[in-house]
């Protein structure tokens, strides 16, 4: 068990690669190598480490961690927020699994309503720049679908309240992230999320998952 959780882990951080550049999995870095390793990944006579240090040298060589971050601050698909969720809970020390039923959440709302006062709250300016935002990484994270579906598009401080009208919010939830939303905000008498709260969760996990990519322990 111990050795297919860390030849998971290596295998993780090439993938997390491979969603962050403009290349197939065809490619020579990836397919190629992969098939290299084979007989290693298969042939318990190479150890973690053997198998570790193969992934770490090859990762060195073939991407600079400057491209990797400025990729991850530019990233505004969903693949990396589940990643994102389990560095964060893996460096906090909390549990993390994934439920039967979950969503990825946008804490400042991509739609509904009320957009144009979340966006003035948020300090954001033009409908243009909204959407510069929004899909950040550090924008997203994990809600069980019944929370998620239940706040809608409430403003932050409903979310991170103790009740939304009744209905669950981030508090009742056991992803980390939002469990951390909660315990930082929830004493606020109006708490907002801001465009620089967007930019600092982003610079985060930019950091978080580039020294997981790059094998830097934490």
């Amino acid at each position: 068990m111990f050795r297919l959780l860390h030849i998971a882990i290596c295998l993780l951080r090439l993938f997390a690669v491979l969603e962050l550049v403009d290349a197939g999995y065809s490619s020579n870095n990836f397919k190629s190598f992969l098939f290299g390793e084979s007989v290693k990944l298969a042939d318990t006579a190479f150890g973690v480490q053997d198998i570790r240090a193969d992934f770490d040298k090859h990762i060195a060589e073939k991407w600079n961690a400057d491209d990797i971050k400025q990729s991850i601050v530019e990233y505004e698909n969903n693949v990396l927020v589940y990643l994102n969720e389990y560095l964060f809970a893996k460096n906090k020390g909390y549990d993390f699994a994934l439920g039967a039923k979950y969503d990825i959440e946008h804490i400042m709302p991509k739609s509904g309503t009320n957009l144009d006062i979340i966006r003035k709250d948020a300090q954001i300016d033009t409908k243009e720049e909204f959407y510069d935002y929004v899909d950040m990484l550090g924008n997203k994270i994990v809600l069980e679908s019944k929370i998620n579906r239940s706040i809608g598009n409430e403003w932050f401080r409903g979310k991170v309240s103790t009740s939304v009208n009744n209905k669950t919010g981030y508090k009742d939830s056991k992803y980390p992230i939002a469990t951390d939303l909660v315990k930082k905000y929830e004493n606020d008498i109006k708490p907002y999320w801001c465009k620089q709260d967007i930019i600092d969760a982003t610079e985060k996990a930019k950091d978080r998952i580039t020294k997981f990519i790059f094998g830097i322990e934490e």
